[in-house]
């Protein structure tokens, strides 16, 4: 219905932007089905999205390519984010890495400071990797605060980690 609703509203010439406001939010809140339900719903509701396109990428998965990059970035990103398993999985990392590299390097919108804030975001909830520093490195300005009893300089939040499903039945 969302999907629905989403591909109306983008009029047909900014279908890339609403995959990805359709996408990430339920990235970030840990939810992957919704996610890979919403894109799916999307890519097959998009009126010249056909059947020869569409690229097997595991058991149940697929990836169906369109001429709109936002699109195939928000699918590929849903399908690295499902394989992901925080900082053991290094294949995962890399390729994660390596997709948001690709696509940050063509412009657009994914290089804008917001999507950038919110690929850093499901970079570091899926696969622990940290945000980048926005403040030059002090290493003895860090040492003395440390060692006179302060934190870190910047007093940055403590770090969101996904939990696997309890597996005690019957308890909330």
């Amino acid at each position: 219905m969302l999907a629905e609703m989403f591909l109306q509203w983008s009029g047909g010439d900014k279908l890339g932007l609403y995959a990805l406001r359709g996408t990430f939010p339920y990235l970030l809140d840990g939810n992957i089905l919704a996610a890979r339900t919403f894109i799916k719903h999307f890519t097959s509701g998009i009126p010249k999205a056909s059947a020869d396109n569409v690229i097997p990428v595991g058991d149940d998965d697929e990836v169906t390519m369109t001429s709109d990059s936002l699109i195939n970035f928000s699918q590929l990103a849903v399908v690295t984010c499902q394989r992901a398993n925080g900082d053991q999985n290094k294949v995962a990392r890399e390729s994660w890495v390596r997709l948001c590299g690709t696509y940050l390097s063509q412009g657009g919108p994914l290089a804008a400071p917001e999507a950038r804030r919110v690929l850093n975001e499901v970079a570091t909830l899926y696969f622990a990797i940290p945000p980048p520093r926005t403040q030059a490195a002090n290493p003895l300005g860090d040492m003395m605060s440390s060692l006179f009893g302060g934190g870190a300089p910047g007093g940055q939040p403590a770090r969101r980690v996904l939990q696997p499903a309890s597996s005690t039945p019957g308890l909330d």
